[in-house]
Order: structure tokens, then C-alpha cells, then sequence
């Protein structure tokens, strides 16, 4: 019943995205090749693939995640998630007014769960995770725009912080797998993608991949880990 529950709440919030997507505001200057998040919105049958990614991928954490506590957070999570992952994969931008208040909706989650499991040391965990990839990412950020002409964008910092929040309140082990996985997708089928011509090997989503590494950490964090 409750992997149920999780798989509902997240189809209905990521059958939401067309609806958000409708009234984000462009950025101040987008590229000229940018399509509208007006735009976006109206592909077809998107509604429904933005549920059935929220579902699956809520669905993967509920049947593994041991404290139902939790579980909101990551129902929350798959179902924006699906949304970033889609606009990101489509502008390579991850627009702050989604992941902002997703920030904040995790960090109340976390704190919620920490208190209903009577375990401060779930928030405590979540806000050193939260602080140390947010560095890392920070770090590989600068570097990659200073020497590299620009590994990923600024959204993909901000968004780390909101997965390391989730993952932090369930372990480190979930942490380190979550957040390696996500780049080893990214490398992996970026290059597979690239020598397919579906995508450009100079600039291309790395969101999708975060949020789907953020899932496998989540989901299966402790057993990739012990191996």
C-alpha cells in the first residue's frame, strides 16, 4: 500500500509539469535557440510521460527505502525531478524557480522525517551532505568554466544540493553512490548519445542523469557500496 501511495502522489506531481511549466518565467536572456517553457509544455502526451517517470522512479525508492518517513521526500523528488529532468534535457537550463522551491520542500521533508523518526542525526547527516556536494560541485563548477569552458551549468550546482539534502537523510553510502552514479551515467551514455548523433558531445543535460544516480543511490546506495 504504500509503494502504491508513493507511485500515485509522484504520477500526479509529475502529470502536473505542463501546467508549471506554463507559468515559469523565461530567464532574463535566453539563448536565441531556447524554446519556451510556454512551448515545451504543449508536447504531446508529455503529461503522461512526466507521470510515468515521477512513478517509476518513486516507486524503485519505495520498494527498497526502509523508513516510510522518508518516502515523501523522494516522492516529491521523482516528480520534480521529472520535470527538471525534462527541461533540462530540452534547454540544458534547470530554471531556479523550480529548483528553489524544491530546495525548500526537501529541506522541510527531511526535517519533518528526522522528527517523526526521532532521530535528529537524519537532518544533521542531510545538511553536512547537503554542504559537502554542494562544494564538490562548486568546486568542479569553477574549474570546468576556468579551464574547461564550462563542464555543466550552475543549475547542476544547485540541484546537487537539493539530491545530497534526500540522500544525506538516508546515509552516506547512499550519498557517495547517488552521487557517483549519476556521473558515471552521464559520461557513459553522454557518449553513447554523442556517437549516435541524438545528442551534442559539446553540451548536453547532465540533470537527467543526476536525478536518475540520485535514484539508484537512494535505492540501492548501501548494497553497490559493501561490494
Amino acid at each position: 500500500m504504500t509503494i502504491l501511495l508513493a507511485v500515485v502522489a509522484a504520477a500526479l506531481i509529475g502529470a502536473a509539469g505542463p501546467r508549471v511549466l506554463r507559468r515559469v518565467p523565461e530567464p532574463p536572456a535566453p539563448d536565441a535557440d531556447k524554446l519556451p517553457y510556454a512551448v515545451l509544455s504543449e508536447f504531446r502526451h508529455l503529461a503522461v510521460g512526466l507521470a510515468l517517470a515521477a512513478a517509476v522512479m518513486a516507486g524503485v525508492v519505495a520498494w527498497r527505502l526502509d523508513d516510510a518517513e522518508l518516502l515523501p521526500v523522494w516522492v516529491v523528488i521523482a516528480g520534480v525531478g521529472s520535470w527538471l529532468s525534462f527541461v533540462d534535457w530540452q534547454t540544458r537550463l534547470l530554471p531556479f524557480l523550480l529548483v528553489a522551491p524544491l530546495y525548500v520542500v526537501t529541506l522541510a521533508l527531511v526535517g519533518l522525517g528526522a522528527l517523526l523518526l526521532d532521530d535528529v542525526d537524519v537532518l544533521v547527516h542531510a545538511l553536512i551532505a547537503n554542504a559537502v556536494v554542494f562544494a564538490v560541485f562548486m568546486t568542479l563548477y569553477w574549474f570546468g568554466h576556468r579551464f574547461f569552458g564550462g563542464a555543466f551549468g550552475y543549475g547542476d550546482v544547485r540541484l546537487s544540493g537539493v539530491l545530497a539534502l534526500a540522500l544525506g537523510a538516508l546515509g552516506t553510502s547512499e550519498v557517495i553512490v547517488g552521487m557517483y552514479a549519476g556521473f558515471i551515467l552521464g559520461a557513459v551514455l553522454g557518449i553513447v548519445l554523442s556517437r549516435l548523433r541524438i545528442i551534442d558531445p559539446k553540451g548536453y543535460a547532465f540533470g537527467p542523469y543526476m536525478v536518475v544516480g540520485a535514484v539508484i543511490g537512494a535505492a540501492w546506495g548501501p548494497a553497490f557500496y559493501s561490494t
